[in-house]
């Protein structure tokens, strides 16, 4: 079998491979919180040591924790407005449209090219899931969109702006409302608190990538542009997930029962 290896310097890329590689584990559990067997596929095309990643079963709960439930924003979504247009922001190599195929919806999913590139040898795009390859902070991606695509728009960013300067993604969030006017956007989002601890936790499993926005209260994003409008969140420890363990009790903290979430926000 030909293996495939990400060519890329940027260490925000390698970092698609801890949610990968977490994928491919969480088969393995008698039941997966997420069932995904395309991970497991896609590990065994890459060339990639994958013994550096360590990931106890924790982290692993976690992860797909946050999976379940950006993908369960998405389907109600998609439940709403069939025939939507989704831009998946930092796919990396996420069979997402696989799981969230309805069979009407128009797909695009986005990263770097190098990224991109990679993903056409072991997903390959297909007629409803076109692939673009540049920044996100490139507005020709919005171009391609903009004229392939028809609204209503859903764009899902998950475990990706964290990794960027605030005014970078206040910027993104804005031009997303300016060229998608009604778009609605999910985004995880950590406290500075659990900032710091999540880059504790890079440090240690061997990643150079840091996370650099912090997000003190969802609805901070609100005073960004008028308009823009928070419309779910949800929190780990609020309805924790058994897997989970001991973890569960940091409910009781509040300083960590609210430092990481998933927001839903319309931008009107």
């Amino acid at each position: 079998m030909t293996k495939f290896r990400l060519e890329s310097a940027d260490a925000v890329s390698e970092t698609l491979m801890i949610p990968l590689h977490a994928r491919a584990l969480e088969q393995q559990q008698p039941e997966p919180l997420v069932r995904d067997p395309i991970a497991a596929e896609i590990v065994e095309r890459i060339d990639y040591p994958w013994h550096r990643i360590r990931v106890n079963r924790h982290d692993l709960a976690a992860m797909m924790v946050r999976l379940r439930e950006v993908d369960r924003m998405a389907r109600a979504f998609l439940a709403e407005h069939p025939a939507a247009t989704v831009v998946h922001i930092g796919c990396g190599l996420d069979a997402r449209f696989q799981r969230l195929d309805n069979g009407q919806v128009r797909w695009f999913d986005l990263d770097l090219p190098e990224v991109i590139a990679l993903r056409r040898h072991v997903l390959p795009e297909s007629e409803r899931d076109r692939y673009l390859g540049c920044s996100v902070f490139d507005p020709q991606w919005m171009d391609a969109v903009d004229a392939a695509g028809a609204g209503p728009f859903l764009f899902l960013a998950e475990a990706v702006l964290t990794y960027f300067d605030e005014s970078q993604v206040k910027g993104l969030v804005i031009g997303l409302q300016r060229r998608f006017p009604g778009a609605e956007v999910v985004t995880d989002g950590a406290t500075p608190l659990t900032v710091r601890l999540d880059n504790w936790h890079l440090a240690f499993t061997g990643s150079a990538a840091r996370i650099r926005w912090g997000l003190t209260d969802p609805r901070d994003v609100e005073a960004w542009s008028p308009g823009i409008r928070l419309l779910e969140s949800f929190y780990y420890f609020e309805q924790p997930e058994p897997r989970l363990g001991l973890l569960r009790w940091w409910r009781h903290v509040p300083a960590i029962s609210r430092g990481s979430g998933i927001h839903h926000y319309r931008l009107t």
